[in-house]
């Protein structure tokens, strides 16, 4: 890391000093980048200084703004998550972290770097905040390197022990707080849904819809359903594949969309060509920035079929396109859906029921206008600025509170796992 980077000039003296620590950062895509590419914006924004601290990525761009990568490897696993080695972020940062002088330490992840911003946060008397993203525990088929005693112990007893640590907890949803308090997190946890920017008038009115249409090969009048997110095992796109085909059955010339890369795309290839779904599924592959805001406006219905998410950042991005949604009731992605006003919730072992609302928006134009204006209208009150003011409040509070020790329950539990385990299993598996 350049001297330079670390040692910034003096801020004036209302702005804060704010670190971020992230496993997930781009050019990595999903819900955790998407979520602290939204804070970073809009602290800045508001004139606070923001240092990102994440692992080396092989296509990250050659000029970052205060952004301090760390060597990194990846899993045969899991090729498009790099992973900082354990131990060298702590080394390398530990010189230079006290000439940043933080007010705050903000983690997104509680692995390596996560754990290396707690840890030199706490030992050096700096408020510690951090955000639970991800539901862990539907994740693990992600760690199959590690030993299964190793796994059940992060889940059980790292988990807590880490997020009791620190002062102040956001979560993206109610669900995700439920799973912490669970797990014996005892700490303040807000819930503060990531802000989702509304896109401009242009990218979403009628001229731009038919134009991407065009290109995609339908006409106006194509009913077309829209997903877009990892094409992963966890998503459940399997089970949307079913649902499409139930749809057609009763409207054959519906097409459905998928946006997004990811390890699951071969499989549902030929779970759609053996469903009879040629041509009628489109794996559009990932989407830029620039388009998918016309990609959600060009859709008659979004839908999301996974169970596993802490808040759904996709059924955000489409409500603010103004785009009706159905999806599986079930983790957090579902709360912020009014049923029957912006879209529909249906339960998880529904599939018939889930392709009878789609049926519905679809063959009811006036129900499709109507959950399009409502849809807009509640986009309103999940904007970044609205987030990043509530973020604030919370790092007010941890200022005023003292340092956090680890619970007795937990503190002993380090001995239990097997370091050298995971070490070797790191070796074998990183590429």
């Amino acid at each position: 890391m350049a001297k330079s980077a670390l040692e910034a000039r003096e801020p004036p003296p209302e702005t804060q000093r704010i670190g971020l620590f992230s496993e997930s950062f781009q050019p990595v895509q999903n819900g955790v980048t998407t979520s602290v590419l939204t804070l970073v914006a809009g602290l800045r924004a508001r004139k606070h200084r923001v240092w990102v601290f994440a692992p080396a990525h092989q296509q990250q761009r050659q000029q970052e703004t205060n952004v301090l990568r760390f060597p990194s490897f990846v899993t045969a696993f899991n090729r498009e998550y790099p992973l900082a080695y354990p131990f060298l972020p702590r080394l390398a940062l530990a010189a230079h972290f006290h000439r940043l002088r933080l007010d705050i330490v903000h983690t997104h992840t509680p692995f390596v770097l996560g754990l290396t911003g707690a840890n030199l946060a706490l030992s050096r008397g700096v408020p510690l905040v951090t955000t639970y993203h991800t539901l862990y525990s539907q994740y693990s088929l992600y760690l199959p390197f590690l030993p299964d005693s190793v796994t059940q112990t992060l889940l059980e007893y790292y988990l807590p022990w880490y997020y009791n640590r620190c002062a102040e907890i956001i979560c993206p949803s109610h669900v995700a707080a439920e799973a912490l308090r669970g797990q014996g997190v005892e700490r303040p946890i807000t819930v503060i849904p990531t802000g989702i920017p509304l896109p401009p008038t242009e990218a979403i009115g009628p001229a731009a819809r038919e134009s991407l249409r065009a290109r995609l090969g339908f006409s106006s009048q194509t009913p077309l359903l829209l997903y877009a997110g990892r094409l992963a095992q966890e998503k459940n796109i399997g089970w949307l594949l079913e649902v499409f085909a139930r749809v057609r059955s009763c409207l054959p010339e519906t097409r459905l969309a998928l946006a997004g890369g990811g390890p699951h795309r071969e499989e549902l290839e030929a779970q759609a060509a053996a469903l009879g779904l040629n041509g009628s599924v489109l794996f559009l592959g990932p989407v830029s920035r620039r388009e998918i805001n016309t990609l959600y406006a060009a859709a008659d219905v979004f839908c999301f079929p996974s169970p596993s998410e802490t808040q759904g950042l996709v059924i955000g991005e489409a409500r603010a396109a103004g785009t009706p949604c159905v999806v599986v009731d079930a983790g957090g992605a579902p709360e912020t859906v009014r049923d029957g006003e912006e879209g529909f919730r249906v339960p998880a072992d529904d599939p018939d029921g889930f392709a009878a609302r789609i049926t519905q928006i679809l063959q009811q134009p006036e129900l499709r206008s109507r959950l399009r204006a409502a849809a807009q209208r509640k986009a309103r009150e999940f904007t970044p600025s609205r987030m990043v003011s509530r973020v604030l409040q919370v790092y007010a509070r941890a200022r005023q509170q003292s340092p956090q020790r680890p619970s007795e329950r937990t503190e002993g539990f380090v001995e239990t796992l097997d370091w050298e385990a995971i070490g070797q299993s790191i070796r074998e598996h990183s590429t």
